[in-house]
């Protein structure tokens, strides 16, 4: 069980950097927290809550966490018209953190237990450490890791083959993680039978966005589905992709960020979004992928790839639309096209 750092009795204002092991739970921490702002020992830094974007009660769970607060930049890696609540806190020292108000409680629950059970697999400075996390405002208070956001960094092709043979590593730590209980979280036959109501769920959803050619190529690609009660289990990223990938050059070493759609699935599920992407365009990136990862796909999880591409590219479709996501439709639709060409993922 997570633990108070320091005294219970007196839990110092500026509390220290937390390890692992003592990283404190939202109820702990938020039950302390509460105590002293109605005792007006809460540090308010900003006023001007609308100029930084963070809500209020957040800022003063943060600056009560870290101290003194000196700088804080909207921080989403795909710019000010992002709907994405992460932020670059800077404190004392010019040390930086990262605050991120999950989008629902589900997704704050998936990453709060990820980066509490899974993530310290992967070994120090491959992911960020979860310093705290309150489930109330579905906040979470992490470190930074050196290096650039992947998807938006001028690499060179040297290094991107470098972090993408480090991501295979990466992932296949990550599956392999006993904070998930991967062997005994997933039972096929029940996703299967979720996955094939999707399907329709889906489509009914997308409505318009689908031309008759897109929703007959889904339903085809779509009887495939069985395969995946053959394909192996993990404790999965849940949104594999180069945005999600940082590349510190420095070191040469990649991280992995963004565990809120981590949970017990298949491990195919993390390879969708990579083969229709960067994969799609440099094959050579997946093969260097793979032998980081240290096997190839399996038969059924290569047969069932394509429909894992068609759900995820409908589904995008639908949510992007809905919540105003550029970047969300713009993958959608790059992937319905591949999918149409008939290109092997």
């Amino acid at each position: 069980m997570s633990r108070l750092l320091g005294d219970p009795d007196d839990f110092p204002r500026h509390a220290p950097k937390a390890q692992a092991d003592d990283v404190r739970t939202g109820e702990e921490l938020s039950a302390t927290w509460r105590t002293c702002t109605e005792m007006g020992a809460a540090t308010e830094i900003y006023t001007d809550e609308r100029r930084i974007g963070i809500p209020g009660g957040v800022l003063d769970w943060a600056s009560y966490v870290l101290g003194a607060i000196t700088d804080v930049r909207y921080a989403s890696w795909d710019g000010a018209s992002s709907t994405r609540l992460v932020w670059e806190l800077v404190c004392a020292g010019n040390t930086r953190y990262f605050l991120k108000i999950s989008p629902t409680s589900n997704c704050h629950a998936r990453e709060s237990h990820a980066y509490r059970f899974a993530v310290p697999a992967l070994g120090p400075l491959r992911a960020p450490q979860l310093m705290a996390s309150d489930p109330d405002q579905l906040a979470v208070l992490l470190t930074a890791v050196p290096g650039q956001n992947v998807a938006t960094a001028r690499l060179t092709m040297t290094d991107r083959i470098k972090a993408h043979r480090q991501a295979g590593w990466l992932l296949r730590a990550l599956h392999g993680s006993a904070g998930g209980s991967s062997k005994i979280g997933v039972d096929p036959d029940a996703l299967l039978m979720a996955r094939r109501r999707s399907v329709e769920e889906h489509l009914t959803a997308a409505g318009e966005l689908l031309t008759p050619a897109e929703r007959e190529l889904v339903r085809r690609l779509a009887t495939l589905l069985p395969l995946l009660t053959s394909c192996p289990t993990a404790f999965i990223h849940g949104d594999a992709q180069d945005r999600n990938l940082l590349w510190d050059a420095a070191t040469g070493s990649a991280a992995l960020l963004d565990f809120e759609r981590s949970q017990p699935a298949l491990a195919v599920d993390d390879f969708v979004r990579l083969a229709t992407g960067p994969w799609a365009h440099q094959p050579r990136l997946r093969t260097v992928f793979f032998t980081g990862y240290g096997r190839e796909l399996t038969r059924p999880e290569k047969q069932v790839l394509p429909a894992l591409a068609a759900l995820d590219a409908v589904s995008g479709l639908t949510w992007g639309a809905r919540n105003g996501d550029d970047e969300v439709i713009d993958r959608a639709r790059v992937t319905l096209k591949l999918l149409n060409s008939g290109a092997v993922l």
